[in-house]
């Protein structure tokens, strides 16, 4: 990556971020995954929640992109949470 600027797309699962991170590599835009569950239980304590435990950021100038992928990855999923 660049010295360009980082900026959060998604927060949720380490498995989603990962499922994510590699969509986004196919279609050519590099990311990051934060794992925050990973790096507490390394530091010696666990995370309150795993809903919430890795983000995947991505080059400001990827951002359009990246955004349309999320939606289309994961827009069903919330559809089927709201109706719960």
């Amino acid at each position: 990556m660049t010295d360009s600027k980082l900026v959060r797309i998604f927060v949720g699962t380490s498995i989603n971020a990962d499922y994510l991170k590699s969509v986004l590599n196919k279609n050519g835009i590099e990311s990051i995954v934060r794992n925050m569950l990973q790096e507490s239980s390394l530091a010696g304590f666990a995370a309150a929640s795993s809903d919430n435990a890795a983000s995947v950021f991505v080059e400001e100038q990827d951002l359009e992109k990246a955004e349309e992928i999320v939606f289309l990855l994961f827009e069903d999923k919330e559809e089927d949470e709201e109706e719960i």
